[in-house]
């Protein structure tokens, strides 16, 4: 598995991508991930996570105190790539990328930078600035 911290540096013909902290894993994560690595199959494209480092509630709600993560990231990146994951995008998540709006994360990263194929998420994400997207 490939992984980035530098959006300039990911270059991937038809990416795939799903986005989300994936704290844990659990069976939810688990099927989403079959879904991403069954499309990528499918469109002759690439499997890619787009995830976090710093968990966005500890910067949304920052006096929060029952947030516990089950995965440290270096550990999310080993259950990552065992579920057959080939790109990893590990973004900072900090205060002003907590203000984009949904739309602007759609254009801007997910279609003019990542140059996006397909996007797979489960019934109930949310994304983008006070979750709107």
């Amino acid at each position: 598995m490939k992984i980035y911290t530098d959006l300039n540096q990911f270059q991937v013909e038809r990416p795939v991508i799903t986005i989300g902290t994936f704290d844990g894993i659990h069976l939810g994560h688990q099927k989403v991930i079959a879904r991403l690595n069954d499309f990528a199959r499918q469109h002759n494209g690439e499997s890619v996570i787009f995830t976090f480092h710093t968990h966005p509630r500890l910067i949304t709600s920052p006096n929060e105190t029952t947030l516990r993560l089950l995965t440290t990231l270096e550990e999310k990146t080993e259950l990552l790539e065992k579920f057959g994951i080939e790109h990893l995008i590990v973004y900072p998540f900090n205060r002003e990328f907590a203000n984009l709006a949904y739309h602007e994360f759609v254009e801007k990263i997910l279609v003019e930078k990542l140059k996006t194929h397909c996007l797979v998420v489960g019934y109930d994400h949310k994304f983008g600035k006070n979750r709107e997207g």
